[in-house]
C-alpha cells in the first residue's frame, strides 16, 4: 500500500486549526487581492512584500486579527530563511503559499536590454519563489501537507515582446512542474495561476497614460474584455482549498480567453465576421 498522503480534506482541516498562508508581493495587485480573498475564506495570511509602506496601507486596510505581515526582499535568500525561521519561532503553522512577488519589464527591443535589470527580474520573478519554495515549502512539508500556487503569467504559455520577463515566467511553470511531481508525496500540491491582461493598478495606469490599447486588448479575447483581480484570487481560492485536492502540477489560465481567441487573429478575425 502507497504510503502518499490520501487525505481529501487537508486544506480545510489546516484552514479550521489556524494554519496560515504566505503570500509575496501582497502589497501589490495581485498579490493584495489573494491575501484578501484567503482572509475572507478563513485563512490566517502572512502577506509579505519589499514595500513597507504599502504592506502597512494595506494591514490598515483589511484590519483582520488573522493577518501578520513582513517586509521581505524574496531576491534576498537570507531574508526568505529569516523570515521563514520567525514564523518557526512564533509557531505559525503553515499550509500554503502563494508566490506573488514579481517585476513587470516595459515592452522593448532584445537588444535594448538592459543586463543589470534583466538579472534583478530573474532574481525576484525566479530565483525568489525557488527560495520561498525552498523555505516556506520546508514548513509545509514539515505540517503535513498543503498547497503552492505560483502566479505565472500568460508569458508562460505565449511569447510576448518582453525578453526577461516572459523567460522568468516559462521558468517558473516548468518549477511548478518539477516541485508537484516531488512534493507530492509529501501531501503538497502545486500549481500555477497564469493571468492575462489583468486591471491591476499599474495597468490602470498604463491605460491612463496611453501606454495600452484596451479597446484592442479586449476584441483580443474571447470574452471581450479585461481581466479583474478578484477573478484571479478565485482561482488561487480554490487551489487553496479541498475542492482542488487532486489538482497539482497545472497551469491555469485566467485571461478571458485571450490565448484561445489569438490564433483566431491569424484567420483574417473570422471570430469576429458573424
Amino acid at each position: 500500500m502507497s504510503n502518499f498522503k490520501r487525505d481529501r480534506h487537508i486544506m480545510s482541516q489546516k484552514r479550521e486549526a489556524g494554519a496560515a498562508v504566505v503570500v509575496t508581493g501582497a502589497a501589490g495587485g495581485i498579490g493584495g487581492g489573494i491575501a484578501k480573498r484567503l482572509l475572507a475564506d478563513g485563512w490566517s495570511v502572512v502577506a509579505t512584500d519589499i514595500d513597507s509602506d504599502k504592506l502597512a496601507q494595506f494591514a490598515a486596510e483589511v484590519q483582520d486579527k488573522r493577518l501578520i505581515t513582513a517586509r521581505l526582499d524574496v531576491a534576498r535568500s537570507e531574508d526568505v530563511r529569516a523570515v521563514a525561521a520567525s514564523l518557526q519561532e512564533r509557531e505559525v503553522s503553515i499550509a500554503g503559499l502563494v508566490n506573488g512577488a514579481g517585476l513587470l519589464q516595459d515592452v522593448g527591443p532584445f537588444m535594448a536590454m538592459d543586463e543589470t535589470a534583466q538579472r534583478r527580474i530573474w532574481d525576484v520573478n525566479y530565483f525568489g519563489a525557488v527560495a520561498c519554495t525552498r523555505e516556506f515549502g520546508a514548513l509545509i512539508i514539515a505540517g503535513g501537507g498543503g498547497s503552492i500556487v505560483n502566479i505565472t503569467s500568460i508569458n508562460e504559455l505565449r511569447v510576448l515582446p518582453l525578453h526577461a520577463y516572459g523567460p522568468t515566467k516559462v521558468a517558473l511553470g516548468s518549477l511548478t512542474t518539477l516541485t508537484a511531481g516531488e512534493f507530492g508525496a509529501a501531501g503538497v500540491r502545486v500549481n500555477s495561476i497564469a493571468p492575462g491582461f489583468t486591471l491591476t493598478p499599474i495597468l490602470r495606469d498604463k491605460i491612463a497614460a496611453g501606454k495600452r490599447d484596451v479597446g484592442a486588448i479586449e476584441h483580443a479575447t474571447a470574452m471581450g474584455r479585461l481581466v479583474e483581480i478578484e477573478e484571479i484570487a478565485s482561482v488561487a481560492s480554490f487551489l487553496m482549498s479541498d475542492d482542488a485536492s487532486a489538482v497539482s502540477g497545472s497551469s491555469i489560465p485566467v485571461d478571458a480567453g485571450w490565448l484561445a481567441t489569438s490564433y483566431w487573429m491569424n484567420f483574417g478575425d473570422l471570430l469576429r465576421s458573424s
